[in-house]
């Protein structure tokens, strides 16, 4: 029996055609650690060479052509909570612990995720989404962003100032490479198996886009935004010590976006410019935005006026 304990929680360390796997029993009690390891040996045995297995399911996946960087984060963070097994094994039941649940939005985007992987594997499994609530828009104030932007470190300042210039979103951002701007027609561009909406999108580059940019170039040979030679997976510490040193509650890193186009309708870009600035399909996705256009209605704030009534008889004959 392979069991040993680091710290107060069980490892299991098995041995599997050749190769040694170890995984966390997530238990600091031994008899339950020592029922998952029994289990996982089973489902080891069950495994079949041809490679059905979900891990083999992600590896098509990936293969099948390029992933966006936020999607190969989520499935490297769910392979550290659900372990290899052979397909016919993976059911709702089993993978519904393993997904992270720390908001409606963050479970339904790994769940649409794992939809996506095994149906290419040809092994649909449908997870339950849970309910969101009504969408929100947390926008930063030209003080609030003045103070955030000297309270984060230098490379998320760089960071942060193209995403509330250009409106992309985070996972473009942090992945952003010199192959896709244009520094001589000031444009830059996101491909489409990059996009959310699977869309290409073309960025034309603002003043201050154009700043940041300049200041980057020779940091790194392929990334735009690289932190210690490699390009940001995700911000934690660093991002929340700074919203605290700024005073902003109630703020992450999606919410640079919804700033940029609240600024984009308070200075009176079109709806349906935005649209196409930001990459939406439906353009009912920026509507959430128009009632911060201060002209969007005032031409009709006067048409409320007390009018008489006149009747008006007609006689027959």
């Amino acid at each position: 029996m392979s069991l040993y304990k680091r710290g107060s929680t069980w490892w299991i360390d098995v041995t599997h055609n050749g190769q040694r796997i170890r995984r966390s029993a997530d238990t600091s009690e031994r008899s339950e650690a020592l029922r998952i390891h029994d289990e996982f040996r089973v489902e080891l045995r069950r495994l079949k060479p041809s490679g059905r297995t979900f891990y083999g399911a992600i590896e098509a996946w990936q293969q099948a052509a390029r992933r966006d960087a936020a999607d190969e984060y989520r499935l490297d963070k769910l392979k550290k909570k659900y372990h290899d097994r052979a397909l016919h094994l993976v059911t709702v039941e089993s993978l519904q612990p393993a997904i992270p649940n720390t908001s409606p939005g963050t479970f339904n985007r790994y769940a649409n995720l794992i939809t996506a992987v095994l149906a290419l594997a040809k092994h649909p499994v449908e997870i339950p989404r849970q309910g969101t609530p009504p969408g929100r828009v947390r926008w930063l104030t030209k003080e609030e962003w003045t103070r955030l932007r000297k309270a984060l470190p230098k490379h998320q300042q760089a960071m942060a100032t193209f995403a509330i210039t250009t409106g992309l979103r985070q996972a473009n951002v942090f992945q952003f490479e010199w192959s896709q701007v244009d520094l001589k027609r000031r444009v830059a561009w996101v491909h489409a198996d990059q996009a959310k909406s699977r869309k290409a999108i073309g960025i034309p580059l603002s003043d201050e886009a154009m700043k940041v940019l300049r200041r980057q170039i020779g940091q790194h040979e392929r990334w735009v935004f690289p932190y210690k030679g490699r390009p940001v997976r995700e911000i934690k510490t660093a991002w929340a010590k700074a919203l605290s040193r700024a005073k902003i509650t109630d703020f992450t890193w999606h919410d640079l976006r919804h700033t940029w186009a609240t600024w984009h309708i308070m200075s009176g870009t079109p709806i349906e410019v935005l649209q196409k600035l930001g990459g939406w399909a439906d353009i009912r996705m920026c509507l959430r935005y128009a009632h911060m256009d201060p002209g969007y209605l005032a031409q009709y704030a006067n048409n409320a006026k007390p009018r008489s009534v006149t009747k008006s008889v007609t006689q027959t004959g």
